[in-house]
């Protein structure tokens, strides 16, 4: 037959490992716990993310259109500068040929 002291340790044992046990199991539970709340954190995080992204991109879409038509205006003005300076060029020249008339005239 076992003794007082033997059954003293045998259940202190049997307490040990149920106390390691339920903190065992409660550790995995917090750490499991623990682990759901990043894995949120980290999908909000990706679909923040994502909402910035797309926006950016409208953003880039929108400059692009804008510089498109920047562009085309800067086109026209630049043909219309053209056209502007053959128009001055042949008023030069048309008064130029006038006043000459006009002098010979007057000479004659």
């Amino acid at each position: 037959m076992q003794s007082t002291d033997e059954l003293e340790v045998i259940s202190t044992k049997r307490d040990t490992n149920v106390a390691t046990s339920e903190f065992v199991k409660n550790s995995f539970q917090a750490v499991l716990h623990l682990h759901e709340q990043v894995v949120d954190a980290k999908e909000a995080t990706l679909e923040q993310l994502r909402s910035e992204n797309e926006f950016l991109k409208e953003i880039i879409k929108s400059i692009q259109d804008v510089h498109t038509e920047d562009r085309q205006t800067v086109e026209t003005l630049t043909n219309q500068i053209k056209i502007l300076q053959e128009e001055l060029e042949f008023t030069k020249r048309k008064y130029k040929l006038m006043w000459n008339k006009a002098v010979e005239n007057y000479k004659k």
